[in-house]
């Protein structure tokens, strides 16, 4: 009878404190992380043979060393996102200008973290309906979630935003690309493009499946250029009418200004993540993790997004193979780098991006700019 009249009185109690518990809770938080172009140039792909054979021994092609170094941070995070430019799959396997990678490469990305890859970019369709057909093949077989490229209509219709759901908070990603490079897709094949009247589709289509939150990732802007174009900034400003909560850009190969304004985070280049280009600042990139909070009234706001710079060191330079480190853990560690030219390089870029954009911040990075 003590026992039974015990549990009575504890189940009492539960009922009790369960409104006082939810009241206390603290918000849910979601961290999601992005890098930039995921690149596969000539000399990459001859490093990656080269090089002695890593834990998946079934490629020739060994890529472990490009994420290990940011890797850490991606286990923080719970959604990753990287830009993946090039058909994948496909043989050859070519670097620039038309490009095609070994399956090995976005694999390894996914063993390291990556959970979304972008697919709208100007390369996609570098190796025509074959290289569409091997890449949709690959990434449906990988366990890993892709935008930006749909085998029919009917199926962007679908599938197009990309939903994603991590502690309670729903996530929309709308990817597309300025064009392809002349290419055109085939076999039915669709690649979402800077046509006004779809993407704002596509950006209320989020809404009405119930995304609270919704990322927008243009493939966008002028090659090599820092600052952001006239045209990027107008489009900004459209799709934040629109409805977008966020955007995070791809293609310039060189890193431009991150905003924020309180509501809105706009990262209107990440720069490339690695790859074998050496032009000013093309080394530079940018990995912007963001934290989406829901309150307990169930509203949704975010946090000031954290830029952590990195650096490309490229095969030979730093290691054998290619990889990617943050700046901040090698600035002070010169003999980390083969050559002390390339240690040079880095601290000089770096120091004169920094400089440059926490200028910008200052005059931007306040609510109501």
């Amino acid at each position: 009878m003590l026992k039974q009249t015990k549990r009575i009185c504890l189940i009492l109690t539960a009922l009790l404190l369960a409104p006082i518990v939810a009241e206390c809770a603290g918000p849910d938080t979601l961290r999601l992380c992005f890098v930039g172009d995921v690149m596969a140039h000539n000399r990459q792909l001859d490093v990656a043979k080269s090089v002695r054979a890593g834990r998946n021994r079934s490629s020739a092609y060994n890529f472990e060393s490009y994420f290990k170094y940011v890797e850490p941070h991606f286990k923080e995070c719970d959604i990753n996102v990287a830009n993946m430019e090039f058909p994948c799959g496909v043989r050859p396997y070519t670097g620039y200008p038309v490009f095609a990678t070994p399956e090995s490469l976005p694999q390894q990305a996914i063993d390291s973290g990556i959970d979304l890859f972008l697919v709208a970019n100007n390369h996609i369709c570098d190796k025509g309906r074959a290289g569409l057909d091997s890449t949709f093949a690959v990434y449906s077989r990988l366990p890993v979630r892709f935008t930006g490229l749909y085998q029919s209509r009917e199926q962007e219709e679908a599938d197009n935003p990309m939903l994603l759901s991590s502690h309670g908070i729903k996530v929309a990603f709308v990817n597309f690309t300025y064009g392809l490079n002349g290419f055109r897709t085939t076999g039915g094949y669709v690649v979402p493009q800077m046509d006004t009247t779809h993407v704002k589709a596509v950006i209320e289509r989020a809404r009405k499946r119930g995304a609270d939150y919704i990322v927008v990732l243009p493939h966008w802007g002028e090659e090599y250029q820092l600052d952001c174009s006239s045209q990027q900034r107008r489009w900004a400003r459209n799709l934040y009418r629109w409805g977008a909560d966020m955007i995070v850009g791809s293609h310039p190969h060189v890193p431009q200004a991150v905003e924020y304004d309180g509501q809105h985070i706009t990262a209107y280049s990440l720069g490339n993540f690695i790859s074998n280009m050496s032009v000013p600042y093309s080394q530079i990139g940018i990995m912007l993790t963001a934290t989406i909070i829901r309150g307990a009234d169930g509203s949704i706001s975010t946090e000031q997004p954290q830029v952590t710079y990195l650096w490309c060191g490229r095969g030979g330079f730093m290691e054998e193979n290619y990889t990617t480190v943050p700046v901040e853990d090698y600035i002070n560690r010169p003999t980390a780098f083969m050559e002390r030219s390339q240690y040079e390089k880095m601290v000089t870029e770096y120091r004169y991006i920094k400089n440059k954009f926490s200028r910008f911040e200052q005059d931007h990075n306040t609510p109501g700019n």
